[in-house]
């Protein structure tokens, strides 16, 4: 009875998976707003054991329109822990006619290794398909890999784009005997299948059929809100013989704890060196300043990732000789160093990215990317990103701000949160005089201090950029018309919030214009919002403002005009109030002194569909706003 049942299961199997490859029997409801569709995306995973695993995806995919074209090609990740067993392609025309297979010589093979990665296993097999003269077109892939890092389980996003459309798709897991499975589905409209297996153990099967293309509308929460994905993670693992479960955060946390315990010590003249560079500071946020700034100085970020060398850290004492190492190797040397002066600090798992989503806190497992340090201090805590050259101590900006970080602790680890910055931190504050001519032009001083996550992007061009590229960049980033840049300077400000000033020398031509006796003269020079995308059709996803709208703006600019000029009219001071922020302009004139002074402050949140055409309104009331022009008689 168990064969037949076998039999049956391999035939359905079988019957589901044959595909027709002729485009022209697709739906148009799949078609629509689409640029590719996945005929089949079939994932099987198939644990072997707690260390030992096999994974197989097959997936054909329609390309409908040279956006999709990235569909025809597909890269392979393998590492120490993981094997490429099997690599195959097809190419079909639109009639489903056979053009190409993939032969072993179309398949390359690439390390990853980069100028920061000194040390690094990763490679990946590459194969693309030549570019087709006419569309559409269909391409298959299978891929077979061998898995012997089990600590985390696949990721199943078939529809892992917008403009995607999905005609079936199936995920599958089979677990032995003794071995449970987590998982997490969002946005899948059926529910998981069990089914008890021959061997004892337990196989789980996701399915989606004919499920349409999305577009993501404007300010829309995380993609993972809105397509169909499935997470899944093990109860028991092994790797490199070490073992582990995760039932909880504890754990997860227990296993880092395991695995990098004991490597935090450093060598006896190090350790006394720590001790004389702190022995005349008496707080604990004056020693983590003063070890901080060393670190800076005497240690470059270089990533290592070896086998488990992905989890576990280089010992400290390697890292002060070496004067380098990755994020967990300059976290442990960090505290290391901290721990020699009498502080205490923990490592901090952390999913960093500026445009990453935070962790899933109802789902303990190894999704993190990056470590930092978290300093208690009383009331207060630190977080130090060990991996920084020049930020000061505590400051985290938008790469690991604002989000849940797993504390690893020796008694039981648990998340926290790292610090989230207000618009009060985040403050463009600009000063500009400027002289304009009866024709129109005008030359202009502008001084203005960036804080918090404003100065983040000019931090790193300080930086990162040597002084030509800096004019290069920076003549990107003035938004006015016609301008030259005389001359420019900026100069940081360390600070628990940094701060980084600029100064310009501009050149602006035309800014005014004079038609008989007027002169017409805009007001915001420099800092002028746009207006919204508006709707087209009714919102669906929440409106979600992230960090990027936490910010305050403040513009005073003083306008000299020439001789004998004289307002034509005033324009009454105006405030605009949101849900979303407030703005505020007002204009002052003594003489031939023109003072305007403009403050936006905007808040981050999430808010339901329907405040977007709220969010519209108030953009364009700003945007209009910020076009206003004053009119200038000459007497």
């Amino acid at each position: 009875m168990k064969k037949l049942l076998l039999l049956i299961s391999l035939v359905s199997q079988a019957a589901w998976a044959q595909v027709d490859y002729q485009a022209g029997i697709l739906s148009a409801d799949l078609k629509e707003n689409a640029h590719a569709v996945v005929r089949r995306h079939e994932t099987v995973f198939t644990v072997k054991s707690a260390g030992e695993g096999h994974l197989r995806i097959r997936s054909v995919v329609t390309v409908l329109d040279e956006q999709g074209d990235d569909h025809a090609k597909k890269q392979v990740w393998y590492d120490k822990l993981s094997k490429v067993i099997n690599f195959e392609g097809a190419l079909y025309d639109g009639n489903g006619k056979l053009i190409k297979k993939l032969k072993k010589t179309d398949i390359e093979d690439y390390s990853s290794y980069s100028d920061y990665n000194l040390f690094d296993d990763n490679r990946f097999k590459s194969a693309t398909f030549p570019k087709q003269p006419t569309y559409p077109y269909t391409v298959e892939f299978i891929v077979e890999t061998t898995e012997r890092n089990l600590m985390a389980y696949p990721t199943w996003i078939p529809q892992d784009e917008q403009h995607l459309s999905i005609e079936q798709a199936m995920f599958t897991v089979n677990m032995p005997a003794g071995l449970g499975l987590r998982y997490k589905q969002m946005n899948i409209p059926t529910p998981v299948a069990e089914e008890a297996a021959a061997n004892g153990g337990k196989t789980y099967v996701w399915k989606l059929a004919n499920i349409p293309a999305v577009e993501f509308e404007p300010l829309s929460p995380p993609a993972r809100e809105q397509l169909p994905i499935v997470y899944t993670a093990p109860t028991e693992f092994e790797v490199q013989d070490y073992k582990g479960k995760i039932t909880s955060w504890s754990d997860v946390g227990r296993f880092y704890h395991i695995l990098n315990d004991g490597r935090d010590r450093i060598p006896d003249d190090l350790r006394q060196r720590v001790i004389e560079l702190t022995k005349n500071e008496t707080t604990t946020s004056g020693k983590v300043k003063k070890l901080y700034q060393f670190l800076q100085e005497q240690t470059r970020y270089v990533s290592v990732q070896l086998g488990i060398g992905g989890w576990q850290t280089i010992e400290a004492e390697k890292v002060a000789v070496s004067k380098y190492g990755d994020c967990k190797a300059l976290t442990n040397y960090t505290k290391a160093l901290l721990k020699a002066a009498g502080v205490t600090a923990h490592p901090a798992l952390v999913r960093a990215g500026d445009n990453e989503p935070d962790a899933l806190t109802d789902f303990p497992s190894f999704q993190f990317n990056h470590i930092i340090l978290c300093v208690p201090d009383g009331r207060d805590t630190l977080f130090l990103e060990c991996t920084d050259g020049h930020n000061p101590a505590g400051y985290v900006s938008d790469f690991t701000g604002n989000r849940h970080v797993l504390l690893i602790l020796p008694e039981g680890s648990r998340l926290v949160k790292t610090p989230a910055y207000r618009p009060i931190d985040n403050l463009q504050q600009r000063r500009i005089t400027v002289k304009v001519t009866e024709q129109g032009d005008a030359t202009a001083d502008v001084l203005t201090r960036y804080t918090g996550l404003q100065q983040d992007v000019y931090a790193s061009a300080l930086h990162r950029l040597n002084r030509d590229d800096q004019r290069s960049w920076l003549l990107k980033r003035i938004r006015i018309p016609a301008f030259e840049l005389n001359k420019f300077a900026y100069k940081e400000l360390p600070g628990a919030i940094p701060s980084v000033t600029e100064n310009l020398d501009l050149t602006v031509r035309r800014w005014a214009t004079t038609s008989g006796t007027r002169l017409f003269l805009p007001l915001n020079l420099m800092s002028a919002l746009g207006q919204a995308t508006p709707l087209t059709q009714p919102r669906k996803a929440p409106v979600d403002l992230g960090s990027s709208y936490d910010y305050e703006d403040s513009d005073t600019i003083t306008y000299q005009l020439p001789k004998g000029y004289s307002p034509e009219y005033q324009i009454e001071p105006m405030t605009i109030e949101s849900k979303f922020g407030r703005y505020s302009a007002k204009f002052a004139v003594d003489g031939g002194q023109i003072t305007y002074i403009r403050k936006v402050t905007m808040h981050r949140g999430r808010f339901p569909a329907t405040a977007y055409a709220e969010w519209v309104d108030f953009r364009k009331k700003v945007a209009k706003a910020d076009r206003a022009q004053m009119v200038f008689v000459k007497n």
